[in-house]
């Protein structure tokens, strides 16, 4: 989510990273269409495929990709869940620097599922407090497709450290 900034301007990787989403939810929604099973499996679940917008207003993304703050905030939106208490602040960069704005203000809160982190959550050039439990995130870990808060698990990689 960082790499595109240089400079903190919009540039032509900003213009890659959007094309290439494009791509990649337009090749999803064809793979779904054509495959019967995954396509039936939706029905039942009363998903309607047609409903899938894969043409969404890229005037709307690039202008998200311009302001650090609410890129970093729609991004970690996707792993809230607020049927969990568990809470997790994320300190990240300001909008006019390369390193981690302190500000509370400007932190990020978020609940999440303490058992089932979503792979992508721990990143590089951030830092995180489990509000919940009062406690620093020292190290996270991933495994088969999950992230771990402060665990180092058997066969597990190290995706972020301190």
């Amino acid at each position: 989510a960082t790499g595109h900034y240089s400079d903190n301007e919009f540039n032509k990787f900003s213009h890659e990273i959007i094309d290439f989403s494009y791509h990649i939810s337009h090749e999803i929604k064809e793979s779904i269409i054509k495959n019967k099973v995954i396509r039936d499996g939706l029905v039942d679940y009363g998903k309607n495929i047609s409903l899938i917008d894969i043409k969404s207003d890229r005037t709307a993304i690039e202008c998200l990709f311009k302001d650090k703050k609410e890129l970093f905030r729609h991004y970690f939106s996707t792993f809230n869940n607020a049927i969990y208490n568990h809470s997790i602040q994320i300190w990240h960069q300001g909008n006019d620097n390369t390193w981690i704005d302190w500000t509370e203000k400007n932190s990020i809160r978020i609940n999440i599922n303490p058992y089932k982190i979503r792979e992508g959550f721990f990143l590089i050039g951030f830092d995180y407090r489990d509000v919940t439990n009062d406690k620093r995130l020292h190290v996270a870990s991933n495994k088969d497709g999950y992230e771990y808060f402060n665990k180092c698990l058997k066969n597990s990689s190290r995706v972020w450290m301190q």
